[in-house]
Formats: structure tokens, C-alpha cells, sequence
């Protein structure tokens, strides 16, 4: 639980922090008003969104590579949010769709997109701090 919300929040400040590079702004005119809201709407967004998306993702990793290790599944799972990102981003390219105006082009998508997809799988299930560390005493071999 500790992990998803950790994720959530790098998610939200990205999401806020990407609002705020450059003029035109998506959600105030302002670059504190508009990182104000960006951060707001994130915190009440992507928790759903990344419950509906990494949960099942995490689930299916689990059940169709069993014997793989937790970095295999985190690179599995960026594999998986970009390649949901090019279907999400690329059929409204090659059609020729304009972009908003807040978005600036369609480069800045795929940047912030895929970025984004990276950040978010290595934080949700990337193994953060477990190099170096002893097993835990009763699966230690020789003890006592």
C-alpha cells in the first residue's frame, strides 16, 4: 500500500511539474495557480487510474512469469505502459488529429507519456533498497 501511494505521488508531482514548463498552461494562467491544480487533479485522478491499470498489471505479471524477478517484472510492466501509450498516442498522429493547444505538439506527448509510463512502473514495482541487505534470520543457512 505504502508503494502504490509513493507511486501516486510521483506520478502527481511529474503530472505538476510537466504543467508548468511551458506557456500556454492547461489549467490556470499562472505557473503557481496552474501547479496548484495540476497537483490537486492529479491526487484525485491517478489513484484510480493507476488501480485500474498497475493492480491487474502487477497480477497478470505475477501469474505469467512466476519464476521471474521483481526488476524482470518491472521492465515487463514498462514494456507494457509504453506500448499502451503508443495505442493511446499514435493512432490520433497518423490520423492527422491537431493536438490541444496546452499540449504543444505531439513530441511533447510522447515525451511526457512515456516518461511518465517509466517513472511510474520503477517506482510501483521496482525493488528499491533490497540489495545488500541479509536474508532474514530464519532462511539463513548455518544459523544457530
Amino acid at each position: 500500500m505504502i508503494r502504490f501511494i509513493i507511486t501516486v505521488l510521483v506520478a502527481t508531482i511529474l503530472h505538476a511539474i510537466a504543467c508548468i514548463l511551458v506557456p500556454p498552461f492547461e489549467f490556470a494562467p499562472t505557473r503557481p495557480a496552474c501547479f496548484f491544480f495540476a497537483f490537486v487533479s492529479g491526487l484525485m485522478a491517478f489513484p484510480v487510474v493507476l488501480a485500474v491499470v498497475l493492480l491487474p498489471l502487477r497480477g497478470a505479471l505475477r501469474r505469467f512469469m512466476p519464476g521471474s524477478t521483481q526488476r524482470a517484472h518491472a521492465v515487463a510492466a514498462g514494456l507494457v505502459l509504453c506500448v499502451l501509450v503508443s495505442a493511446h498516442i499514435l493512432p490520433g498522429q497518423l490520423a492527422g488529429v491537431p493536438v490541444k493547444p496546452h499540449q504543444h505538439s505531439y513530441l511533447y506527448k510522447w515525451v511526457f507519456w512515456l516518461l511518465f509510463a517509466l517513472a511510474v512502473a520503477a517506482t510501483f514495482l521496482w525493488p528499491f533498497g533490497t540489495r545488500g541487505r541479509c536474508p532474514p534470520r530464519e532462511n539463513r543457512i548455518g544459523t544457530e
